[in-house]
């Protein structure tokens, strides 16, 4: 069964096209009726899209009757009757509990006591026979041709469960993945500050060492605090407030913020950097950014270069961070923003997780080239935008 208001009305909007079409393009014609396929789509819609489909499909189906041809009391009865026979069949076999091959079976039955049940009420009504050529064209082809296009509804059916159990399942698991991620990471900072907890608790312990245990007990707790943030912008990256952000301000900025870093790690960094400006929240900007900037310095432990490029394009910005590091393999390269995957011997994943989540956000597209011994090259494009000040309107 449709559910959903707006799928009922593009099976009602579609529906009553075909029953149209084929009312305008008979296959046979005879003295005394006109055959047509005009049957098949008005059923399929009863069956469906339930009763009330089913009904405004009758309704299409007596107006376009009476305004193709003419008003007739025969067929009136008899698509009547058709809408009632399939209600109650439905109904009485509870059809939606069927399994897909049995509603195959069941419609092309029920389509068949149709055709018969109609060619009896034209009989009685009027002056109709029943011949060689009706039991084919009114008969043998319109139950194929339900058949056919019952096997396809179901095969569609199935399909679209079948894709949205995937979905339920792959939302299951990545919420597993989160769930142990959080609980290995944050029980390990918990685990050193109970065990420090447990040292303060020794008589007579240097007042030295109660502030070196302090301090280390202080630094893991902000370590649980900054993994539990991650998580919570990865679960919700857009953020309340949108700004325009300055390119060109912002990897200044970062650059500057790194510098300690790379001048420990003996690397050098270069800068090439147009202006443009983005539409986004700066917070989350720098949090991204600095998570790619500072994966780029560590895995040069050796000493290397960095190089952040940004370049105004036909509408974009292209912001490209590259190392000299020791770079990735495909199958590495390929995993890059799961949670809790790093190429780091102690890393997360967490920190680029949350970057890929943040840039996605923001519409921007990540592209990464790397290659091991060689480095990575971090592309990412964001469109030009720019808010307007209410105040200059």
């Amino acid at each position: 069964m449709i559910h959903g208001w707006y799928t009922r009305l593009a099976t009602l909007v579609s529906l009553s096209i075909a029953i149209i079409l084929c009312m305008l393009s008979p296959i046979y014609h005879n003295p005394y009726c006109v055959h047509d396929l005009r049957m098949i789509p008005f059923v399929l819609g009863i069956i469906y899209g339930g009763p009330y489909t089913g009904l405004a499909l009758l309704a299409v189906l007596l107006v376009s009757r009476m305004m193709i041809y003419s008003w007739s009391m025969v067929a009136f009865v008899i698509y009547v009757m058709i809408y009632l026979l399939t209600i109650i069949g439905m109904k009485w076999f509870d059809f939606n509990r069927l399994s897909s091959r049995k509603k195959i079976i069941f419609s092309v039955i029920l389509f068949t006591i149709h055709s018969i049940v109609a060619a009896f009420i034209a009989k009685a009504m009027t002056v109709f026979v029943i011949d060689e050529s009706y039991l084919i064209n009114f008969i043998l082809l319109p139950s194929l041709g339900m058949l056919i296009l019952t096997y396809i509804c179901e095969t569609l059916l199935k399909q679209i469960q079948i894709k949205q159990a995937l979905v339920k399942i792959e939302k299951m698991e990545v919420l597993a993945q989160l769930a142990a991620s959080i609980s290995h990471e944050v029980k390990n900072p918990l685990t050193v500050i109970k065990g420090f907890l447990r040292l303060l608790r020794q008589e007579n312990l240097p007042v030295g060492k109660k502030e070196q245990y302090l301090t280390i007990a202080s630094s893991e707790l902000n370590r649980a605090e900054d993994i539990i943030n991650d998580y919570l912008t990865f679960a919700k990256p857009d953020p309340d407030q949108v700004e325009n952000i300055s390119i060109s301000e912002q990897l200044n900025k970062l650059t500057e913020m790194v510098e300690p870093l790379s001048n420990q790690q003996s690397v050098l960094v270069q800068k090439d950097i147009e202006d443009a400006n983005i539409v986004g929240n700066t917070r989350n900007f720098q949090q991204a950014f600095l998570n790619i900037i500072k994966n780029a310095i560590e895995s040069m432990p050796k000493g290397g270069t960095l190089i952040i490029l940004s370049k105004v394009q036909k509408g974009s910005v292209s912001i490209t961070i590259s190392d000299t590091g020791v770079g990735m393999t495909p199958l590495q390269r390929a995993r890059l923003g799961e949670p809790y995957f790093s190429t780091k011997e102690k890393g997360t994943g967490l920190g680029l997780m949350v970057s890929y989540r943040i840039i996605e956000a923001m519409k921007g597209v990540i592209t990464v080239d790397s290659r091991v011994g060689k480095g990575t090259s971090f592309q990412i494009v964001f469109p030009v935008e720019c808010i307007k000040d209410p105040s200059s309107l």
